[in-house]
């Protein structure tokens, strides 16, 4: 491979990763609320967005489900999720919040020069 270029560059596929954050009426319900998406270069940034999101519901959290969160989000929790999508391997984390079941998950997928990073994967 020539020096200084990239797979993609090379029109040879990459991974970019996946994210999800679906938001259900209630725990028993199948209904959902609120579906958001977005495209991640790579494992650090994809976990990071998910940490990021889930701290800012930290304060209306109850007790039980707030310590969950926080062990996830600053005391290792992530690490297990960055060494999966490392390894090729889809991962999340869901919490209820106020009644509603929140989820979120990262599945990595392949793009090339010509696919666009930020459109959504193909489902399998």
């Amino acid at each position: 491979m020539p020096q200084g270029l990239q797979p993609s560059q090379l029109g040879l596929p990459r991974t970019a990763f996946w994210c999800e954050r679906v938001v259900y009426e209630t725990l028993d319900s199948d209904s959902r609320t609120h579906i958001s998406c977005c495209s991640m270069p790579n494992p650090a940034e994809a976990i990071r967005a998910i940490r990021v999101d889930v701290r800012a519901l930290t304060d209306t959290l109850a007790p039980v489900e707030r310590d969950r969160a926080l062990r996830w989000t600053g005391y290792g929790g992530s690490v297990g999720a960055v060494a999966a999508l490392h390894r090729g391997e889809p991962c999340g984390f869901s919490l209820s919040s106020e009644g509603r079941w929140i989820e979120w998950t990262v599945s990595p997928y392949p793009v090339s020069v010509a696919g666009d990073a930020s459109s959504r994967p193909a489902r399998q």
